[in-house]
Parts: structure tokens; sequence; C-alpha cells
């Protein structure tokens, strides 16, 4: 009796374990006919509504191009359905960001004039100084040293303006050149040997004069015409009008100095 009721007992657990077996092939037959139900609905779902907007269109797309839409839609219905069926999940590589393109010199920022703000051209040798001895002939403890012949003190901006050295009869104090790879400069001082189609531009350092000038003939373009000065409150207000315009504005060149 005890064993006929062991085998009863193999057999219902037989019987429940084909059971389970059986409901989860149905289940997945479902499911797959579910899927299958859902894509061809949304499908159909597309392309309906892509006919009717060809209707509003009035034919003015071809018929390759319906076929074209479609599969492109089919396509898309595939994607979604596979992000929702996915049992891994799904990672997008994020787009490729180029890389900042460089080549841009930061020595020169500013703008060149544009045409017509340009007065005159002139071609000159341009050679660099500084105001020290092998310059001027004056050391640190002069009483004049760093001052210009105008009377202000040199400077060096890349940014904004430089003084340079011409000479007065070509160009009178305070005519504002600008200068192919040096940048803007004002004429501020002279010198003996600056004479004719010379000029002088100034640099803080020796070192520098021979490493970023040297000496180069350059055609510089006249933008104003100085009127025989050139005082620190030009240099200020001409240095703050080139660095917010980033050259030279019409409203500083207009105005009387």
């Amino acid at each position: 009796m005890k064993k006929q009721f062991l085998i009863q007992k193999k057999n219902i657990r037989f019987i429940i374990s084909c059971c389970v077996v059986l409901t989860g092939i149905v289940l997945g037959l479902n499911q797959a006919e579910a899927y299958t139900f859902e894509e061809e609905n949304e499908v159909m779902y597309v392309e309906n509504r892509h006919s009717e907007t060809l209707g509003e269109l009035e034919g003015v797309h071809s018929e390759a191009a319906v076929y074209e839409y479609s599969d492109q839609a089919q396509l898309t219905t595939l994607v979604y359905m596979g992000f929702l069926w996915s049992p891994q999940p799904i990672v997008i590589p994020r787009p490729e960001v180029p890389e900042k393109q460089t080549g841009v010199d930061p020595s020169m920022p500013v703008l060149a004039p544009r045409t017509e703000q340009v007065l005159d051209t002139h071609k000159v040798t341009a050679t660099g100084y500084t105001a020290g001895v092998e310059s001027t002939g004056k050391g640190p403890k002069h009483p004049q040293y760093g001052i210009t012949y105008s009377g202000v003190k040199v400077r060096r901006d890349k940014e904004t303006v430089s003084t340079i050295a011409a000479d007065p009869k070509l160009f009178p104090l305070g005519s504002i050149l600008y200068i192919p790879g040096y940048g803007y400069g004002i004429v501020a001082d002279t010198g003996s040997a600056i004479k004719g189609n010379k000029i002088d531009l100034y640099f803080p350092t020796t070192k520098q004069v021979y490493k970023e000038w040297g000496k180069k003939d350059v055609e510089v373009q006249v933008i104003k015409q100085g009127a025989g000065k050139c005082t620190e409150k030009m240099l200020e207000e001409l240095s703050e009008a080139i660095d917010v315009y980033k050259s030279v504005p019409d409203s500083w060149l207009d105005k009387a100095v």
C-alpha cells in the first residue's frame, strides 16, 4: 500500500511538472503573438498616417519615397520594441565631440583696420628698440628713463596700443599706425637715426626685440594723422577703445585731438 502511494505521488509530481512546462510554452507563444500583433499594428498605423499625409501633399512625393518612409517606420518600430524587450540594458554611445581648433595666434588679438579707415599706406623699414642704454643711452636710474620725446611713458601692449618712434616729418606725433605683426602703434617718440621711411617699435627687453621682431620691411597703414602731440590721456582713451572693440572705433578717429 505504501509503495502504491509513493508511485501515485511521483505521478502527481510528473503531471504538475508537465503542466508548468506547458504553461510556460503557452505564455511564450502568447507573448510572441502579442509582440507580432503590436508590431504589425504599429507599422500599419505609421503607413496609414503616411498615406494620409501623402494625400494632403497632393502627390508631391514619389512612390519610391513612400516605400523609403515605410521602411524607416518599420525600422523605427523594431528598434523601439527592441528597447522594450531587450533583457540587457542598451547603451547608446556618446557622439564624439570635435576638438577645439588651434593655431590662432594669441599674441595678436586685435583686428586690422577696415579698408575705409585707412588714410594711407607706407612701406617702411621697422626696427625694435628699448628704453635701455643700448637704445637711448639712459639707464634705470636716469630721471628720463622710459620717457618718450612727447613726454609719455613707453608702453608695449599687444592687446591695445604701443608707443613707437618715427620721423615727425612723415608721421607727426600722435599719428596712429597699424603695423602687421606688431599691432597698433601711436607715434610718441623720435630718434636721431629714425629718418624718412623708418620707424622704431618699442619692446620691453632686447631679448624680445631680437626674438619677436628684429628688422623687417613692412607696409604700415595710417588710420589717423597726428596733430604733433601725444599725451597720457590720449593713450589711455585709445587703449580703452581698442580693448572694447579690438580695433580703433570710428568715433575715436573722428574726434579732434
